[in-house]
């Protein structure tokens, strides 16, 4: 990945909105409600950006290959989908589980707590003992946000829960006195709850190459690559090399995948630990930025890579079954790492910034409402490529930056909201048909390169 952008939670001070909407069917309204719910948390937002821009793109161009890649392709998004879904929830049940043993008694019922200090407050005990404030006054906020997201949506039991957690947050942190001892306690928590995540979520990606292959075999009944059914017959696949069992090399690395990130976010927090180090390397200060969670529970885009990404990838290329899927695997791993940081920018952050404009000529505002400011800035000659690629694609507002910034005035409120549903659809939209198009020219080239090799 280029570039790793923190997932962000709420802003410290979302605005609740101060009206519900009265019940109207399922209108517009209520897809602005929607909008407005997939974009209050980074982790929502992912979750839709993954679906849209992976799963359904995945799934709909092998629909044109063959009916077992397609069932193969299925068994990929749905997994994605499903992990992305439970991850919060699965961290939840590993820290609760680990408190049994590294907490003392009257310490464990707070465990969900104590994961939503970060890891540079687990560091620095000055931090560490401000760090209360920080948690009562942003996780409270974000909680009783959501909740206001939700009762605008009537869906009143939601609503209920975020503000029962959100006073939950307000008794711990009256209740809480930081200490030292306390803090060595909460950094082993949270550092073994991590690794512990990596061992579970990272096994199953690391090892989704061999499963995949044994779900070709055993439930699908073939001893070939899928992708090529629709154009290569099974003597001609064999020839070819895309048959057999796995090698002895692929079952080693692909057994290795399960276990590599539980290894590697092991290895790397023990480095971070040396100040010195990280000093020294911007790879570590990356690292130690970046391996950590938000609300406790929400893994950051760094934690995400080395959880899901580096070890899914490295198992399915290498016990992919011959070298068109090989090719083909890193061809399409070539467009998911761009996509991750990038794709949304150039579909839903161009749209954004162009209804900003829209926006701020209409109702003479400053422009920056419905993209974040810092990317309104001219290009500056001595910017790195990077900085100016975030400035010629902006980052889209999230729905906490458009309401803090449309409060004073309802009618423009209104219709940033209703801008920013658009951008949002139309955005979501347009990414997963870019990234169809591309899963379309991969599978091509993959058609083409058989057929070259069969003199077809």
């Amino acid at each position: 990945m280029t570039a790793i952008r923190e997932i962000k939670g709420s802003s410290p001070n979302p605005v609740p909105r101060s009206t519900v909407r009265q019940p109207t069917g399922f209108r517009w309204d209520t897809f602005k409600d929607i909008a407005s719910i997939v974009c209050s948390r980074e982790s929502t937002y992912r979750t839709a950006l993954d679906i849209t821009a992976f799963d359904i793109p995945l799934i709909f161009s092998d629909l044109f290959r063959s009916f077992k890649k397609t069932m193969e392709s299925m068994v990929e998004g749905l997994s994605g989908t499903v992990f992305v879904v439970i991850s919060p929830i699965l961290t939840g049940v590993v820290g609760k589980f680990l408190s049994k043993f590294m907490l003392p008694r009257d310490m464990q019922k707070d465990a969900l707590h104590y994961l939503r200090f970060s890891m540079p407050e687990l560091r620095d005990y000055e931090k560490f003992k401000q760090a209360k404030g920080r948690i009562r006054e942003e996780e409270t906020e974000d909680k009783r946000f959501l909740s206001s997201l939700y009762q605008r949506a009537h869906d009143q039991k939601r609503a209920q829960k975020y503000k029962s957690e959100a006073k939950d947050i307000e008794k711990f942190c009256d209740d809480f006195t930081p200490n030292k001892e306390k803090l060595e306690q909460i950094y082993k928590l949270k550092k073994a709850t991590i690794i512990g995540e990596s061992l579970i979520e990272g096994g199953w990606w690391g090892g989704f190459g061999l499963l995949l292959r044994a779900f070709r075999k055993h439930i699908l009944k073939e001893e070939r690559f899928t992708g090529t059914m629709g154009y290569a017959s099974d003597e001609e696949s064999s020839s070819l090399g895309e048959s057999g069992d796995l090698s002895f090399f692929q079952k080693v690395v692909g057994t290795g995948a399960v276990f590599l990130s539980p290894v590697m976010n092991t290895i790397l927090l023990n480095k971070v630990e040396d100040d010195k180090a990280v000093k020294k390397s911007k790879f570590l200060q990356l690292v130690k930025d970046q391996l950590d969670m938000t609300h406790g529970v929400y893994p950051k885009l760094g934690l995400l890579f080395t959880q899901t990404t580096i070890p899914k990838w490295i198992g399915v290329i290498t016990t992919s079954q011959g070298w068109y899927e090989r090719i083909e695997r890193v061809l399409k791993l070539f467009t998911v790492i761009p996509s991750w940081w990038l794709g949304h920018r150039v579909t839903n952050g161009l749209l954004a910034k162009y209804a900003d404009k829209e926006l701020s000529t209409t109702h003479k505002t400053k422009p920056g409402i419905l993209v974040e400011k810092e990317y309104l800035e001219p290009v500056k000659e001595n910017d790195s490529f990077m900085t100016k690629l975030a400035k010629w694609f902006p980052e889209p507002a999230k729905i906490h930056h458009i309401i803090n910034q449309t409060k004073h005035d309802k009618k423009l409120q209104d219709k940033a909201e209703d801008l920013h549903a658009k951008c949002l659809y139309k955005g979501f939209a347009l990414h997963s048909a870019i990234v169809w198009v591309i899963n379309m020219a991969v599978n091509y080239i993959t058609k083409l390169r058989v057929q070259s090799a069969l003199g077809k």
